[in-house]
């Protein structure tokens, strides 16, 4: 009888859990564009589904007889699929409704929705928590399987992927010249008293190093070219080592195929790479960095350590002069370095930290006063959120505000701002406010500053968080198109998920000529990186997504932690500190994501990787 009272009982409950996640599923469906689908006869097999996949669910979880294990993994479970229902109703809502729901009342239905979505993702979270349960760990020297040397390896794969960025190069020739480079050209062409730390300086000096190899040669064109070639060279030769540092970890011939075809042939990847912008030598140095890291933790000891800090030293110095927030991601992840060592350690990491963050300070200041530039960085880009929260108020609540209200909003934000407000990017503001308010209000006034945005805030309350959310919806949402239209897209703007328009005419008149050498793969190219022509790719087209990327590191570092693979979740928080600063960013690009891009498989393998692996000198390469 009472084996028969818990049977009912289980029905019940699961019959239960079925209905509420048919309905998380339905509300989606709804808000995802599917009209009414609450109301479709189509929820009655979905709740027949639901019945199903929890009772495999449920088989599957009580298998597992280690009591601490079970409700490890459930408790994983029940997180992610929260966190990941949660970003798809808030994220469906801002792209459809331009809000999510108002009020308190509105975010509690959130939450209860996405409680309700979750039961229904769970099964599929416990599957993908039951394969990382699997991933075999090995010891570094026991689990070479390949025959080849990894140095053949690094010369293979970075000679191959060179070749295969030559074809884009000869499409997009001499090189794409968007995004900030028609004031960088500028400042180079006028000379170093120009330079200015809005675009960090050492890239400056980069345009103007080769626009002067142009000049030698007779031809800026060539010189731009030359550019192209050193992009492609450095980039070639760290995503080389990237897939030799897959081999010596997985030792599977096809991880240097699949890593040549990611690395050299994928479009979001071989554009991206010809692009003036400073993020492709900032993402290649950032994944340099990543495996030096990784080295330095899995495979160097004695005095092989000693060097792998040196080379991280230098190249983090290097790194951080591309990118100004990226010190602050250095300096924290430092600081959980230093925490999670153990004691005989600790003085070491905190040395090699100190170095690291005082270096990439030093440098910069060394580099601007070898240039002579007298000009100031640009510190209304850190004011991007504030600027776009004043910005919605006034947009949407600017003809009912009181006078007083409305003169203290206007005397951050001008209104003509208002009617122009594009909920993912800041720019068009704060360009505004860069050169009319931001000297007498915001710069030196930090504490009023915060006093007025917090007072505004307790009054709308719903349009900052939602200004927030639509400025970094391309990172969380996996749905998200705001990432690649938030100025438009198509093949005549260039301006889709990677800008390839071209501005290059200097104030002297002189123009850099954009003359393909490949139409035919350009034309190809531009209907996937400018006209989003992806969007009809079934499951290929997540690849091409922002938040795809952001997402894929958050899964590792959580795996890592289910695993309790300590070495690996600190590693793996470099990379998520880094994106975590660009929360706070003006716009959420492909550009931006590309440091994660680039680091996502070396952190993926690394599941495989044991925490006492050998040195590199005891390591056998080969069978």
């Amino acid at each position: 009888m009472d084996r028969r009272k818990r049977w009912n009982r289980d029905i019940w409950m699961r019959s239960i859990l079925a209905f509420l996640g048919t309905y998380g599923g339905c509300y989606l469906g709804s808000i995802a564009g599917i009209y009414r689908a609450a109301f479709s006869i189509m929820g009655a097999p979905l709740m027949l589904l639901m019945l199903w996949l929890l009772a495999r669910t449920r088989k599957r979880l009580e298998e597992i007889e280690d009591k601490k294990r079970l409700g490890r993994r459930v408790r994983y479970g029940a997180v992610v699929s929260f966190l990941f229902s949660i970003t798809m109703i808030a994220g469906y809502q801002l792209q459809n409704f331009g809000m999510t729901g108002l009020g308190v009342k509105g975010k509690v239905l959130i939450l209860l929705r996405s409680a309700c979505l979750a039961i229904a993702v769970f099964p599929f979270t416990d599957i993908l928590f039951c394969a990382v349960e699997k991933i075999p760990v090995h010891r570094t020297k026991q689990k070479r399987q390949g025959s080849w040397k990894a140095w053949k390896v690094f010369c293979l794969s970075a000679a191959l992927i060179f070749l295969c960025l030559i074809p884009v190069w000869l499409a997009y020739y001499p090189i794409i010249m968007s995004y900030d480079f028609h004031r960088q050209i500028g400042e180079a062409a006028k000379g170093f008293a120009w330079f200015w730390p809005y675009q960090p300086i050492a890239h400056t000096w980069l345009i103007w190093l080769f626009l002067q190899v142009g000049h030698l040669l007779g031809n800026l064109q060539t010189g731009m070219a030359c550019m192209a070639l050193f992009q492609m060279l450095v980039y070639s030769l760290a995503t080389g080592y990237a897939c030799a540092f897959l081999y010596r970890i997985l030792g599977k011939r096809w991880t240097v195929v699949a890593g040549i075809l990611f690395f050299g042939v994928f479009p979001l990847n071989s554009v991206m790479v010809l692009c003036t912008t400073k993020d492709v030598l900032f993402g290649t140095l950032f994944l340099l960095f990543v495996l030096l890291l990784a080295e330095r933790v899995f495979f160097c000891q004695g005095r092989k350590a000693l060097v792998m800090d040196g080379l991280l030293v230098l190249e983090g110095c290097l790194m951080m002069q591309l990118r100004n927030n990226c010190i602050y991601a250095v300096a924290v992840f430092g600081i959980v370095w230093l925490l999670s060592a153990p004691k005989k350690e600790k003085l070491h990491v905190l040395l090699l930290c100190v170095l690291l963050v005082a270096g990439g300070k030093g440098t910069g200041m060394a580099i601007k006063a070898a240039i002579g530039t007298q000009l100031g960085t640009a510190k209304v880009e850190m004011y991007s959120v504030p600027i776009q929260q004043f910005t919605r108020v006034g947009h949407y609540h600017g003809e009912e505000l009181d006078g007083m209200t409305r003169e203290m909003l206007e005397s951050y934000v001008p209104e003509e701002c208002w009617q122009e407000y594009n909920p993912p990017i800041s720019d068009a503001p704060k360009g505004v406010v860069a050169v009319t308010t931001f000297q007498e209000n915001w710069d030196g006034h930090m504490g009023q500053m915060l006093a007025d945005w917090f007072r505004l805030g307790i009054r709308y309350p719903n349009d900052y968080i939602d200004a927030f959310l639509e400025l970094t919806r391309g990172y969380w949402f996996l749905d998200d198109r705001s990432y690649a239209e938030c100025l438009g897209y198509g093949t005549e703007g260039r301006m889709g998920t990677i800008y390839t328009y071209n501005v290059s005419t200097m104030e002297d008149g002189t123009e850099i000529p954009h003359e393909s050498k490949f139409p035919w793969l350009e034309e190809q190219l531009e209907k996937i990186v400018s006209g989003n022509a992806y969007y009809n790719w079934p499951i290929l087209s997540i690849l091409f997504k922002s938040a795809f990327y952001v997402w894929g590191l958050l899964m590792v570092w959580i795996a890592f932690l289910f695993r309790r693979q300590k070495k690996q979740a600190i590693l793996c928080l470099f990379p998520l500190l880094y994106m975590g600063t660009l929360f706070l960013g003006p716009v959420v690009q492909i550009r931006y994501v590309f440091p994660a891009m680039l680091v996502l498989p070396v952190m993926a393998c690394l599941l495989l990787e044991q925490e006492d692996s050998m040195p590199a000198s005891e390591v056998d390469l080969a069978d």
